[in-house]
């Protein structure tokens, strides 16, 4: 690696990508060299470019962050991820960590967290949020004491429609990709985030994840 880290940022909002590159501006170790507004272009620019690291909001369209770093970590392994969101539900870090990101870090940081985060994932380590952190442990001490809530079967079928749903399909895009109609995979989906005990499609596709249901084919 070189001594400047280049950057990939990916982030739908605009406002968002400028105020984070200005946040970086005049620092001599950081250079963005690509940005993008969804999870695909991100996966594109970063075979493009072979960044150092990408930063990854998880909310996007088109393909969300945590199938965006589940790509990457498949076809660019060396690449480190960090997820830079408002999401601070220990759902959010677990799925993040299983989807092979190194770094957690809330939009609400300072800038002097943000760069000691970066220099320590570039460094090999893990720069995850302390408090979010903080939480999934409680949780995982909790879950090994008083084991794993029941929970239903997904079918072979359930499971390909969560699949779709983590990478952030409608119920129509889901529909044309299986050949079903849109009220048929809208169904699917509702038993889906019901079996899952999920409050909406987005925390069903991270506990999906965060269990293991969820594979990039």
């Amino acid at each position: 690696m070189s001594d400047v880290l280049r950057l990939v940022l990916a982030d739908d909002h605009e406002v968002t990508r400028t105020g984070f590159v200005a946040l970086l501006a005049g620092h001599p170790q950081f250079e963005v060299v690509g940005q993008a507004r969804d999870g695909q272009q991100a996966v594109a620019l970063c075979e493009q470019l072979l960044p150092d690291i990408v930063i990854l909001d998880i909310r996007m369209p088109v393909l969300n962050g945590l199938g965006a770093a589940r790509l990457l970590q498949q076809r660019l392994p060396a690449l480190k991820v960090v997820m830079f969101t408002m999401d601070d539900s220990p759902d959010h870090l677990e799925a993040a960590i299983n989807a092979g990101a190194v770094g957690y870090l809330l939009k609400d940081a300072s800038r002097d967290e943000v760069i000691a985060a970066l220099q320590q994932v570039a460094a090999g380590g893990e720069a995850l949020n302390s408090l979010v952190s903080t939480r999934l442990l409680r949780r995982m001490a909790e879950r090994n004491v008083g084991g794993a809530a029941p929970m239903e079967h997904l079918t072979p079928r359930e499971r390909q429609v969560l699949g779709l749903v983590a990478t952030g399909m409608s119920n129509r895009e889901i529909g044309a990709q299986l050949g079903i109609t849109t009220g048929t995979a809208k169904a699917h989906v509702e038993r889906v985030i019901g079996k899952l005990g999920a409050a909406d499609r987005t925390q069903a596709a991270v506990r999906g994840i965060a269990l293991g249901l969820v594979t990039q084919a």
